[in-house]
C-alpha cells in the first residue's frame, strides 16, 4: 500500500534514498548525500513541512520537494524536484504525490504554483497538465567551457556606468522579473552578486544577477548568470546587455565554466549574444504555472 508522508515526519536517510532512486537515469546526475541534501534544502529555501515522500510500506519510493515565498504580495510555491523510483514509475505514485502537494498548497493558501520540467519529459508534462498546470515559458540552460574571445561582448562605442551590489538590489529595479523559475530569483542567489547598468542620467537601464563559485583553494571555478534584463522601452537594449554580460563574465582569459541558468527563450538578445560566444545548449525545460 502506498502512503504519503511529509518530509518533516521522516528521517533524512529516507529522503535521500527517495531522491537518489527517484532521479536514477535522469537527464542530469542528481545524486545526493545526506549532507548535500540538507545543504540544498537550507540554501534553496525548501521546506520539510511542505515536501512529501511516498512509501510502499517502509520503503521510500518517491519524493517532491517544495518551497513557498511571498512575491508581489502573492503566495507563490515552487516544486524543487519530483522523483519516483524506476520500479514504481507508471503505477500512479506521481499522481498521489502531486495530489498531496496540491492539498498542502491549498492549506497554505498558495495563489500561484510553479514548476519546471525537462522539455523532453513529455509524460511528466502531460501529468502536470492534467492537474491544471500550463506551460508559460520555455527555458534553456547554456554553458561555455572553452573560454571567451578577448573582445567578447565588447562595444565599439558607448559605455554605461555600473553599480555592483547584492541580488536584492536588483529586485528593487522597476522592471525586475519576479515570477521566474525559482532558481533564478534573487532569493536563491545566496552569496550572489548584482550589477546595475546606469545611463548618463544615472537612471537604471539594466541589471544582472549572477554567482561566482570558488574551490577550497579560493580559485574561481564557475560563473552562473541567473538573470540579465534591459529596460523594456529602451532603444539600446543590445548595448545594455552586451555591457552587462561583459561585466558578469570577465576576465575573458580565465578558463572557467560559464553558465546561463534557465534563460527564457524569449530573451533573444541575451541568448543570441551568448551563442555567438560559443555557449552551447546543455538542457531545455518548460516553466509551468497553475
Amino acid at each position: 500500500m502506498i502512503t504519503i508522508k511529509r518530509l518533516s515526519q521522516c528521517n533524512l536517510e529516507d529522503a535521500v534514498v527517495a531522491w537518489n532512486k527517484g532521479f536514477e537515469g535522469y537527464y542530469f546526475d542528481m545524486t545526493m548525500t545526506v549532507d548535500l541534501f540538507t545543504r540544498r534544502m537550507i540554501l534553496e529555501g525548501l521546506s520539510p513541512s511542505l515536501s512529501v515522500i511516498a512509501y510502499d510500506k517502509e520503503r521510500p519510493i518517491g519524493i517532491i520537494l517544495n518551497g513557498i515565498r511571498l512575491i508581489n504580495g502573492k503566495k507563490i510555491s515552487w516544486n524543487g524536484g519530483t522523483g519516483v523510483d524506476p520500479e514504481y514509475r507508471g503505477k500512479g505514485v506521481s499522481k498521489k504525490l502531486i495530489e498531496a502537494v496540491l492539498a498542502i498548497y491549498e492549506e497554505e493558501n498558495v495563489e500561484v504554483a510553479t514548476l519546471e520540467a525537462v522539455k523532453e519529459n513529455v509524460r511528466a508534462i502531460a501529468l502536470y497538465e492534467k492537474f491544471g498546470y500550463k506551460t508559460v515559458d520555455e527555458l534553456v540552460h547554456l554553458q561555455n567551457m572553452d573560454g571567451l574571445s578577448k573582445d567578447a561582448f565588447l562595444l565599439e562605442n558607448g559605455q554605461y556606468a555600473f553599480k555592483k551590489g547584492l541580488p536584492i538590489d536588483a529586485s528593487k529595479v522597476p522592471f525586475y522579473k519576479a515570477l521566474v523559475p525559482w532558481q533564478t530569483q534573487w532569493n536563491n542567489a545566496r552569496d550572489g552578486e548584482s550589477i546595475l547598468a546606469l545611463d548618463d542620467n544615472k537612471a537604471i537601464v539594466g541589471y544582472a544577477i549572477f554567482k561566482r563559485l570558488f574551490n577550497e583553494e579560493g580559485n574561481l571555478q564557475s560563473i552562473i548568470l541567473l538573470q540579465c534584463e534591459s529596460e523594456p522601452s529602451n532603444n539600446r537594449k543590445e548595448d545594455i546587455v552586451r555591457n552587462l554580460l561583459r561585466m558578469v563574465y570577465v576576465p575573458t582569459d580565465f578558463h572557467v565554466v560559464r553558465t546561463a541558468a534557465n534563460l527564457s527563450m524569449s530573451n533573444k538578445i541575451v541568448r543570441d549574444l551568448l551563442e555567438k560566444e560559443g555557449f552551447k545548449v546543455k538542457a531545455k525545460q518548460v516553466f509551468m504555472v497553475k
